[in-house]
């Protein structure tokens, strides 16, 4: 009969990486600008009409 070798166990380990960021993940990837094209800043949001369509899932 042959002995069956068998693996030395190894615990599983865990290790946690603290990272700080600067301004924020995609921070510079979009710009919010409030101003049209004559540079005048917006003083009201647009109210559009409410979407009142039924939607099939």
């Amino acid at each position: 009969m042959k002995k069956k070798l068998k693996k030395q166990y190894v615990s599983p380990t865990f290790s946690i990486q603290e990272i700080e960021l600067e301004c924020g993940i995609a921070a510079g990837s979009a710009t919010a600008r409030p101003e049209n094209s004559d540079i005048e800043v917006y003083e009201q949001w647009q109210v559009e009409p409410d979407d009142n369509r039924i939607i099939n899932w």
